[in-house]
């Protein structure tokens, strides 16, 4: 996943990923790979966005309105996690 950032695109998880939560973090299992990913606790909050089909701009309001960041940065730190999930596979775009 490349290019400009749209903040308005959404995903969905992968059918063969599996979601645990421990404490505030998350591991996610993708069983159809058999690997398996752990998100710490910002990490988690964007997962749950993407589980409940939020676009990555509600995402993003979501987590600057719960830790002290910049709209501007959790966009970007936002879509650089958006991207790994993608590229590994865990999420689908709609």
């Amino acid at each position: 996943m490349s290019g400009p950032i749209d903040a308005e695109r959404r995903f969905r998880i992968s059918p063969s990923v599996y979601a645990r939560g421990f404490g505030a973090e998350l591991v996610l299992l993708d069983f159809g790979r058999g690997e398996y990913f752990g998100l710490d606790e910002v990490g988690a909050e964007v997962w749950r966005g993407l589980e409940a089909g939020d676009s990555l701009s509600r995402i993003v309001e979501t987590i600057v309105s719960r830790y002290e960041v910049s709209a501007d940065v959790a966009l970007s730190d936002i879509h650089d996690l958006v991207a790994h999930l993608h590229d590994a596979s865990l999420i689908l775009e709609f």
